[in-house]
Parts: C-alpha cells; sequence; structure tokens
C-alpha cells in the first residue's frame, strides 16, 4: 500500500516574483547563484526548461521537468523508482514581498520509496533551508 507524503517549506522574500524565478530557473547551470552546495551539486541538462525533456540531478534525486509556468511555479516528477509524484518551487506575492514554497507530494512504495525518503529526508530539508537562505543574501545585492 503506498505511503503519502507531502512536506512543504516556505519562506517569503522581500523581491520580485520576476527576479526569484529567474534565479529558480537558472539553478543547475552555469549562472546557477542560489545552490548552497558546491560539493553536492544541483545538475539538469542544458538549456532551457522543458517540460518533458529537463532532467534533474540533486542529493540522489532523480526527476523530469513536468510543469512550468514562469513566476509561478516549476514542478518537477520524481524519476526514482518508489517514489510516484512530483516537486517544486510555487512563489505567491502581495506587495513587494514573494513568498516561495518548495512542495514535496508523492506516494512512496512500501520498501523503495520508504527507504528513499529516509536517505534523503534530512538532507533534503536542510538544503531548501541553506537555499531559502542563500536565495536572500542573493536578494540583497
Amino acid at each position: 500500500m503506498p505511503i503519502p507524503l507531502q512536506v512543504q517549506r516556505a519562506r517569503t522574500f522581500h523581491g520580485t516574483k520576476r527576479r526569484i524565478f529567474h534565479l529558480l530557473e537558472e539553478m543547475g547551470t552555469s549562472g546557477d547563484q542560489i545552490w548552497p552546495f558546491a560539493s553536492q551539486p544541483f545538475m539538469r541538462s542544458p538549456g532551457p526548461l522543458l517540460p518533458g525533456k529537463t532532467e534533474e540531478w540533486h542529493l540522489g534525486v532523480h526527476g523530469v521537468l513536468e510543469e512550468v509556468v514562469p513566476e509561478e511555479r516549476i514542478l518537477w516528477r520524481f524519476l526514482n523508482d518508489g517514489v510516484t509524484g512530483h516537486h517544486g518551487f510555487y512563489l505567491t506575492s502581495e506587495a513587494k514581498e514573494t513568498t516561495l514554497a518548495h512542495r514535496v507530494e508523492a506516494e512512496l512504495s512500501e520498501s523503495e520509496g520508504r527507504l528513499f525518503w529516509r536517505r534523503v529526508e534530512d538532507q533534503h530539508a536542510r538544503s531548501i533551508d541553506a537555499l531559502f537562505e542563500k536565495l536572500a543574501r542573493v536578494l540583497k545585492r
């Protein structure tokens, strides 16, 4: 029986959706300014973000771009065994504040999926928190 997984981390920034979206879409490219761990890089296939084509790799996660809506969301579908679902970034704004949320919405298989999430859960939380910290510093420049 699949195990549901829903995780969200969010932070509000002083910055525009346009600027934050641009920084997110550059992750994994030579223009990446916000991925926090050079020793554990976020990598993605080269070129523009193309749903169904662009792939990503980081912290043991492998995914393919499912949807990109400029200044609103970037959504990746998991390609890891035992995991069915997606994770991604969602942007909302009010006045000069933009809230960036990272959500994981998936189902885990009893064995492979649970083991996968157990391996990456703590690292995932630390990575998103560190990414938010680095994004805040970049936005202050």
